[in-house]
């Protein structure tokens, strides 16, 4: 089989590579709705076993994501526009369109165009070895952060094949922290979140709380850094980081 490949990524709180490759591969026939479903349900499967080798969580399938995935694949199938604008909105955008109440959300997409057989093998070959091998789609793949996901393939030709793979992190998921300075003096709080930082002046005995979406860094003058990915209640001494019973 030979095609052109091209794939695109993007993460909402990249690059486009593209490429020319064959690949031949013999399987039995399949009927093109069959064959979509193998791949959507592979494209999971298989991203799930690469984060497990790297020792991170197992992605659960989210129906809106799915859904939003799959309304986008089919619009750039029936459409030929392809990028994650191509609809006029954002991933984020489409996700909230389909009910999702999303903390983050990524997005990696791709479209094959064949010249010779399409198999369910070789398109998931394609799609799931080509985002693993694209350092800003290894990025979404490999995030800490998330942990809901939905895939979706859809052609309207049988000859272009476009898939959309979505990574989220629910808005009821938000990293809860609060901060209470009991250090006896003021401390300026330099808060580190997802390449932005914030600093907060803390007199003693104030409290500061916020809920974020990223794993978040702390920092203070003298003390070594504090970095937080889940729900906690932090506490400012004189000697260092405690964390609340």
């Amino acid at each position: 089989m030979r095609g052109w490949l091209m794939f695109g990524c993007l993460l909402f709180v990249g690059p486009l590579v593209a490429q020319e490759g064959s690949t031949a591969v013999s399987v039995e026939s399949e009927s093109d709705s069959e064959m979509v479903a193998e791949v959507e349900n592979a494209i999971v499967k298989q991203i799930n076993d690469y984060r497990k080798k790297k020792e991170l969580s197992q992605l659960e399938v989210n129906d809106e994501l799915q859904a939003t995935a799959k309304k986008f694949a089919e619009f750039m199938a029936e459409s030929g526009k392809y990028g994650h604008r191509a609809d006029g909105n954002t991933p984020a955008e489409r996700a909230k369109a389909a009910g999702y109440e999303y903390c983050v959300v990524r997005e990696n997409i791709a479209y094959r165009t064949n010249t010779g057989e399409v198999t369910a093998k070789s398109l998931i070959d394609i799609f799931v070895q080509g985002w693993i091998d694209s350092p800003p789609h290894h990025e979404n793949i490999v995030a800490k952060h998330i942990t809901q996901t939905g895939a979706a393939v859809a052609t309207a030709d049988q000859t272009t094949y476009y898939a959309v793979h979505l990574f989220g992190r629910p808005k009821s998921a938000q990293i809860e922290i609060s901060v209470l300075n009991r250090s006896g003096k003021v401390q300026t709080l330099s808060i580190e979140t997802n390449e932005s930082v914030d600093e907060i002046e803390m007199p003693p005995r104030t409290t500061v709380s916020m809920k974020r979406c990223f794993p978040t860094t702390f920092r203070v003058d003298g003390l070594e850094a504090k970095k937080v990915d889940e729900s906690v209640e932090l506490i400012l001494t004189k000697k260092g980081w405690e964390v609340a019973d």
